[in-house]
């Protein structure tokens, strides 16, 4: 990890100081996520998400995985189908917020907690050829989130220990217009 991006990382203290590295992260203006993952940014898949997660990332809720919703051919011609979905670090406040989104949109919802699993284990957001392929919303165990944000100070590791692990998921294959529009809606009704 360049060591200007490991001195940014080791410098955050919350929870919010987490989700603006991402956010920063996100629109091209860090190297690398905590811990040197994901060195010259996100996917290309994930660049019309960027201001949706920049904003969910600003808003107290740390992304850790996001997809868009996708449905065509993969590399080897096989049908690759992907639910749109994103798994975040959130407080109380922000999980009741998700939740009421989840809710009132019908998307699937699964949330834990490092010291304990909720009673939503996974949720399958893509398929290959028609065999399942990656799940999102299992629980994060302590020693995970630990080496997530390796580097970074231990009260913004203990924030990320202790936060809300949630992830939302459009129950429709290749569907972005239900999961992103609502977080931005979410995410403006917040703005003063």
């Amino acid at each position: 990890m360049p060591r200007s991006a490991a001195r940014t990382w080791s410098a955050a203290r919350t929870l919010d100081d987490l989700g603006e590295l991402t956010a920063q992260w996100l629109e091209g203006g860090l190297a690398t996520l905590a811990g040197g993952a994901y060195r010259g940014g996100p996917d290309e898949e994930t660049a019309p998400l960027v201001p949706a997660l920049a904003a969910l990332n600003r808003a107290g809720c740390v992304t850790i995985q996001s997809q868009p919703g996708l449905d065509g051919p993969a590399f080897d011609g096989c049908r690759w189908q992907q639910r749109a979905a994103v798994m975040c670090l959130t407080d109380t406040a922000g999980l009741q917020r998700l939740t009421r989104t989840a809710h009132g949109a019908g998307l699937l919802l699964a949330v834990h907690r490092a010291d304990r699993r909720g009673p939503v284990r996974d949720i399958l957001v893509t398929t290959w050829g028609g065999d399942e392929h990656t799940s999102f919303g299992g629980r994060l165990r302590k020693s995970h989130v630990r080496l997530e944000y390796r580097g970074c100070h231990r009260d913004a590791v203990r924030a990320a220990e202790d936060a809300h692990q949630v992830t939302l998921v459009d129950p429709q294959w290749g569907r972005n217009s239900l999961l992103w529009p609502r977080l931005t809606r979410q995410l403006d009704s917040l703005t003063p």
